[in-house]
């Protein structure tokens, strides 16, 4: 079974989703996106196995989310996944040291093939994932089109022994648009090892057809906008519990 992962965007120490709800309920969903660790764990009630969390203020010299994030490691019974605009592989490193699940990285192969190596074998290929963003089938770095195509990262990729990849494309990332199915072909055969889809499915029927790929690697599917925006038939009778 594909496993549905939430993901949730922190910035400032608050999440950047809220939960769309009636009018009448929205004081509590709001309350909800100012306290991320709450929020968090009302996906674990929901029945979340995992959970993808995205430090959108990483590249500071101190997120102010550092301590949200490890605050939610410990209040849930579910591995964490970090991924981060953390330049600092140091802070990755904390973050697994302190107990974090798994970090996804991006650049950091390209800066540091041996750096990328060693850290592998210091903490599993399990525990160290990577993530890439294209766009015209160039790879996306701190919110711009590289020179790097993405054939070219997946190279780099399998050289340094890793086994997981979060896959997106600008073309659908950050709205209800669907995942272009040619394009998650194309990267399951270039891939061929196991991969996470980040969004692309904004509700059932395509949920469904995602899912007839998991006898090809893909294994889990990380979904943002559309959880937020209850999507999905069985969350009408979540936010019916959670408001009465």
């Amino acid at each position: 079974m594909i496993l549905v992962i939430p993901s949730l965007d922190i910035k400032n120490g608050k999440a950047v989703q809220r939960i769309k709800s009636p009018k009448q309920f929205e004081f509590y969903y709001k309350e909800l996106q100012n306290q991320p660790v709450e929020l968090c764990q009302l996906w674990r009630s929901e029945n979340a196995k995992t959970l993808h969390i995205n430090d959108l203020d990483g590249d500071k010299p101190d997120s102010p989310n550092k301590d949200i994030i490890l605050e939610i490691m410990e209040s849930l019974d579910i591995p964490i996944t970090l991924a981060s605009t953390s330049t600092s592989i140091d802070n990755c490193i904390e973050y697994l040291e302190k107990g974090i699940f798994r970090v996804s990285l991006c650049h950091y192969p390209l800066e540091s093939i041996e750096g990328a190596k060693n850290l592998i074998k210091d903490y599993s290929p399990r525990r160290i994932i990577f993530h890439l963003v294209a766009k015209n089938n160039k790879v996306v770095l701190m919110g711009e089109e590289s020179d790097y195509t993405v054939l070219q990262y997946i190279q780099v990729l399998k050289e340094i022994g890793a086994e997981r990849l979060v896959y997106g494309d600008v073309e659908w990332m950050g709205g209800e648009q669907s995942v272009n199915f040619e394009k998650l072909e194309n990267m399951i055969n270039l891939w061929n090892n196991k991969l996470s889809l980040f969004c692309g499915v904004p509700n059932y029927s395509t949920l469904h057809k995602v899912t007839l790929y998991e006898e090809h690697n893909l294994d889990s599917i990380i979904i943002s906008r559309s959880l937020y925006e209850n999507h999905f038939p069985c969350q009408a009778i979540w936010r019916l519990a959670e408001t009465y």
